[in-house]
């Protein structure tokens, strides 16, 4: 099941209230073709835009996973994703009357059920999975938050949190597969400290929730003019239990309930990625923050993957794309295509290239033929091609465009580059705007920078 494409085979609804924002709300899950991913649609407003479920569109952390595309909105996204994740569903549309899904019991089980009536639906076309084939790590030392993602051949989670101090305490759990999503995880529901509400309340927060869709530890005394007001905020009739470990009673559903919550929220956020991922992903005091940074850093890491398997570069050789492959990339060919390797790539970021230099250069013959020296236009022409590579990443069909060069600034030769030096070519991107990009570009020849500039360059349509 899991090597092919899926979707669901009729619409399906759910209705509610929104954790956060308290608006009511009815979901429908709707079949989506081959390729189209998961994509949230706001019926609520017109003209809104279609959101994909895509890192590149998270707009903000408040307490929940927020996507956005231009003034469009959607809150509290997780729990839904999840759910489409656990049960491997990569195509599906997902339209909302409000900004927010409903919470229902604050956990991905009730989607889950939602989807599983509409019936999963095997699509003619395999799935494309991020295959993690290296250690990645992301730390924020405010929070004390450490993830570490290592190759494995199945998704797998490890994670832990901590509240010292609290009824939370310090929990572990693991997820070997993605199989044990549905039973072991997607139960699990969202859960605060008690002195976590008036925080959340004043930054208008929470306004949908109660003890039905959320556990709420306890980890202070409450008065009872304090009780009086939380049973007002939750809508709760009769005597609210404030002796146990959770507010009212609240019976867990797993002894680790909260840190399986943390999992499900990472398998949500994870999503964003927009391919199922194949490795094993360790988190310490974790949250949508961190989360979300991981995301960024697979989905980068399969932007890169997918332009590999595109161009038919040659894999465990310490490169990322050999010259065979930069020709189906860029327009240029011998005698001007001056880069033979690209060795690191991260898309819309930075990438890397080489340009061996050797006596048999044609420009040789003519430029300082007694003494030669690569022409300084020509080392800008190879971190400009360099540059190319990481510009034709970020638009459709790159076989289809060309880069050209609209100004150069900061011109500067450090040293003169002879035959028998590598050139190590190393271009940043500043900005990328409607087909305009602004780059750095730096060479360096055994470590020693020989040459750098500031390039704007504009992609055009290429002319058969």
């Amino acid at each position: 099941m899991n090597d092919r494409q899926h979707t669901i085979g009729t619409t399906i609804s759910v209705s509610g209230v929104g954790l956060h924002t308290g608006q009511p709300v009815s979901l429908t899950f709707k079949p989506a073709p081959v390729g189209h991913g998961i994509v949230f649609y706001r019926t609520d407003l017109p003209n809104a835009e279609p959101v994909p479920a895509l890192v590149d569109y998270v707009v903000d952390i408040a307490r929940g996973t927020i996507l956005g595309k231009g003034a469009t909105r959607l809150h509290t996204v997780e729990h839904v994703l999840a759910a489409a994740t656990g049960l491997s569903i990569d195509n599906l549309i997902i339209e909302l009357t409000a900004e927010e899904p409903p919470a229902l019991d604050g956990s991905a089980f009730p989607f889950i059920e939602a989807l599983r009536k509409a019936e999963l639906v095997e699509q003619d076309a395999p799935r494309d999975f991020l295959e993690v084939d290296q250690t990645l790590t992301y730390r924020d030392d405010k929070s004390a938050t450490d993830v570490v993602i290592v190759p494995s051949a199945e998704f797998r989670i490890t994670y832990m949190i901590d509240y010292p101090n609290t009824t939370v305490g310090t929990q572990y759990t693991s997820m070997y597969s993605m199989s044990e999503f549905v039973e072991e995880f997607s139960k699990a529901r969202t859960f605060c400290l008690l002195s976590e509400m008036k925080e959340l309340k004043d930054r208008g927060l929470i306004s949908g929730g109660n003890l039905q869709n959320a556990v709420v530890f306890m980890d202070m005394a409450v008065s009872e003019d304090e009780m009086t007001g939380l049973k007002k905020h939750f809508e709760y009739e009769g005597d609210l239990d404030r002796t146990g470990k959770t507010l009212g009673g609240t019976e867990l559903r797993y002894p680790n309930e909260p840190v399986r919550h943390k999992a499900l929220d990472l398998v949500g956020d994870l999503a964003l990625v927009g391919a199922p991922v194949r490795g094993h992903v360790l988190v310490a005091r974790g949250g949508h923050a961190s989360h979300v940074e991981t995301a960024r850093m697979l989905r980068k890491l399969y932007e890169t993957q997918k332009l590999t398997r595109r161009y038919g570069s040659k894999s465990g050789r310490g490169f990322v794309f050999d010259s065979a492959a930069i020709e189906k990339l860029l327009p240029h060919k011998y005698p001007m295509l001056l880069v033979d390797r690209i060795l690191e790539l991260v898309p819309g970021e930075r990438v890397v290239g080489i340009k061996n230099v050797t006596r048999n250069e044609p420009y040789f013959n003519g430029h300082f033929p007694g003494h030669p020296v690569m022409p300084g236009v020509l080392i800008t022409e190879a971190m400009g091609q360099t540059g190319g590579v990481l510009l034709l990443n970020s638009v459709e069909k790159p076989e289809s465009k060309v880069v050209y060069f609209t100004s150069l600034e900061n011109v500067k030769f450090r040293k003169p580059v002879t035959p028998g030096d590598q050139l190590r070519l190393t271009v940043e991107m500043i900005l990328f705007r409607r087909g305009i990009c602004k780059m750095k570009g730096s060479a360096f020849v055994d470590g020693a920078l020989v040459a750098e500039a500031d390039m704007t360059a504009a992609i055009i349509d290429r002319q058969e």
